[in-house]
């Protein structure tokens, strides 16, 4: 259970609801790590991530599920927030829609920035990933 309660915690609670971007790290088949920009919903548990069908980290995590997800630090390396280790899960089924849209709705502009309607989005990205982290680390001044 990760600890939000503490004063990293409450921070890394206030980064989930305003950041828009987190890193994702899955292992290869050499197991080096191979970080990724990503989108994401939390809902207080787990991240949910959706990808398009063939992409390296969908073949990562069939082979390994242990991944990491980070926040960029601030520019002078402070404001450090990694959960790890997680563990990640490609869903059969659709994820629960109020969260699927709850997700379209946090991305809404950035769909458009990618010249992308929210249709041909869920159509490109329709693999969804579920992710449980296990631990918070880092640090805050």
């Amino acid at each position: 259970m990760l600890d939000f309660d503490s004063k990293l915690g409450r921070h890394v609670k206030d980064r989930l609801k305003r950041e828009k971007v987190i890193w994702l790290t899955t292992l290869d088949a050499e197991n080096a790590p191979q970080p990724r920009p990503v989108w994401f919903h939390w809902d207080g548990e787990t991240f949910l991530i959706f990808s398009q069908r063939g992409k390296a980290k969908l073949r990562h995590i069939e082979r390994n599920p242990n991944v990491s997800l980070n926040f960029n630090s601030d520019e002078d390396g402070g404001d450090v927030a990694v959960f790890a280790p997680c563990r990640a899960r490609i869903l059969d089924a659709p994820p629960d829609p109020v969260r699927v849209e709850e997700y379209l709705k946090k991305y809404r502009q950035g769909i458009k920035y990618l010249g992308m309607t929210v249709i041909d989005f869920t159509k490109s990205y329709s693999v969804p990933l579920q992710i449980a982290p296990e631990a918070l680390r880092g640090y805050v001044e």
